[in-house]
């Protein structure tokens, strides 16, 4: 007697191997039998005859580490077939505690609004390490499985108390390696560096090295957010640098498909220099929508003058000449054509779904100025960032063949966790959609769905060290998904989409995360069955 028997689909097993039409026996949280079980009872089962079933897919690279402290359910997820994700992405972590020294470096990062923090503190659990974090967690509950990494932000933060602009002392440096190796004991997957932030954006080449030697000491992974400021591709050849001078797992964090030198540049270090370095890549996004509160506090996040003088320190540069100068400099979001930054969910009805040099345009203003000008007035409203200006398509959307044909690639969505209970206060647009998008754009491309299928399943559990996921085989866990390939999807855009920021994918019918089903015929079902997954721990 199984506990449940997915019946009669294509079975797409992670592999990269052919398609073939199988079942799956499952008992417990198991995956038990696989081949024709046609005679076999079960306590369950589900017809997947026509569809695909494949592992549940593993998304490298998101920050939900928060939300399931207030609601775990993470129907977005499901309904991509998504059944595992690893947090703790750009050099932001749940560790080390206390809390208040967390929720504090979220806010100092724009992660988190100053309603949010005063409201988690009230309401949260209390951790100080990785083993107190999986135990809120557990019991809050999830629907889906969590791989964590380590913040290289949050670490330098906590022990060097608050961010500084030069390198830890001997100190400093042999607290940081305490609490790596006290939470990579615990369980953790690796460490992430956010080359952009403050701080880990003062970290050199030689600080990054000695890191990530700690991390690989344990065979984890040391992924990336790169320094932007100074090109994508010269950040790309930094952090393969880091990886040959340590010989450890990297991965290069959303990277962007604007820039597929950089793509080819981490493909010949693999193959002609073994550096170990995997890629994820957002397979399209129309940016980010930030109400102005938050994106005051992503311009003091992103300038290492602005950021000590806090948001008041902001409102006053915005009102001084020199100060304008700083945020123009160090702010590097303000970069770029000002036709992809638009006025949203308008409290003045006349600047609603208008660009920034629209706007200015009609001031005769300079549209950097317009842009300063517009975040330092008293209207309410949010800015879409990197929105595709007429005619032309969103900076993500085009993979050349280069990247397509890349075998190291997969989807990283980068979802952002925003205010639960405030959905408009910071989300981002065809994020929620990225494997269906990606699963669609490569299949038109050439790229067979086992490819597809693997990229995003048995390639990002090995490189990560996530035990018996990622892949249908017997004594593996059982997280299975079943797609219907013609309809899995993700709603297209209109003008308005914009005020739909809580869109979800359709054509997963069915979804078991560790043997319990999660998902079904589309419908979410809060069995909150997803674990803390502990990399020293294959039991989980």
């Amino acid at each position: 007697m199984f506990d449940f028997i997915v019946r009669s689909g294509l079975l797409v097993d992670g592999s990269g191997n052919p398609a073939y039409r199988a079942d799956v026996g499952v008992r417990d949280d198991i995956i038990v039998a696989i081949g024709d079980l046609s005679s076999a009872e079960a306590k369950d089962s589900y017809d997947a005859e026509g569809k695909y079933v494949i592992p549940g897919l593993i998304d490298p690279h998101l920050h939900e580490e928060w939300v399931c402290m207030v609601d775990g359910t993470y129907g977005f997820l499901l309904k991509e077939g998504v059944t595992t994700v690893v947090n703790g992405n750009c050099g932001h972590s749940i560790v080390p505690g206390p809390l208040e020294n967390i929720l504090q470096y979220y806010y100092g990062n724009g992660l988190m609004s100053g309603p949010q923090v005063e409201k988690y503190l009230k309401t949260f659990p209390r951790w100080d390490d990785f083993a107190g974090y999986a135990e809120a967690v557990a019991s809050r509950g999830s629907n889906v499985n969590f791989a964590t990494l380590l913040g290289h932000g949050t670490l330098r933060w906590s022990v060097m108390n608050g961010a500084h602009q030069r390198k830890p002392s001997p100190y400093e440096a042999l607290a940081i390696e305490k609490h790596i190796r006290h939470n990579m004991d615990q369980g953790a997957f690796g460490i992430s560096f956010g080359l952009d932030y403050v701080p880990s954006r003062y970290a050199d080449l030689d600080e990054l090295c000695d890191t990530i030697n700690i991390i690989n000491e344990y065979d984890g992974v040391s992924a990336c957010h790169l320094r932007h400021y100074i090109g994508i591709y010269e950040s790309t050849e930094e952090y393969l640098e880091a990886g040959r001078r340590t010989g450890a797992k990297i991965q290069i964090s959303h990277l962007a498909s604007t820039e597929p030198e950089a793509f080819d540049l981490v493909k010949k270090a693999i193959e002609e220099e073994g550096v170990r370095a995997r890629i994820d890549t957002i397979p399209d996004s129309l940016g980010h929508c930030t109400s102005k509160p938050r994106l005051l506090q992503f311009v003091m996040a992103l300038s290492d003058e602005l950021f000590a003088q806090g948001i008041e320190g902001v409102k006053r540069a915005l009102k001084d000449p020199a100060g304008r100068e700083v945020i123009k400099q160090d702010a590097y979001i303000f970069a770029g054509d000002k036709s992809s930054k638009y006025i949203i969910n308008s409290g003045d009805p006349h600047l609603e779904n208008r660009s920034v040099a629209d706007i200015a345009a009609e001031r005769r203003q300079d549209p950097d100025e317009t842009m300063l000008d517009l975040l330092a007035d008293d209207v309410p409203y949010t800015f879409w960032m990197n929105a595709p200006a007429a005619n032309t398509p969103s900076k993500f959307v085009d993979h050349v063949d280069t990247i397509v044909n890349n075998p190291y690639v997969s989807v990283g969505s980068d979802e952002i966790m925003g205010d639960v209970e405030d959905p408009f206060d910071w989300y981002e647009l065809r994020r929620r959609g990225s494997f269906p998008i990606f699963t669609q754009r490569y299949l038109a491309k050439g790229v067979p769905y086992e490819e597809i299928v693997r990229r995003n399943t048995s390639m990002v559990a090995e490189h990560f060290g996530i035990h018996r996921r990622g892949r249908i085989a017997q004594s593996y866990f059982a997280d299975l998904a079943v797609i219907d390939l013609e309809n899995y999807s993700y709603p297209e855009v209109d003008q308005n989409h914009y005020k739909n920021p809580l869109l979800e994918a359709s054509g997963c019918d069915l979804v078991l995360v560790n043997g319990e089903v999660s998902l079904r015929d589309g419908q979410v079902d809060r069995t909150f069955a997803g674990r803390v997954l502990k990399k020293n721990n294959p039991a989980i």
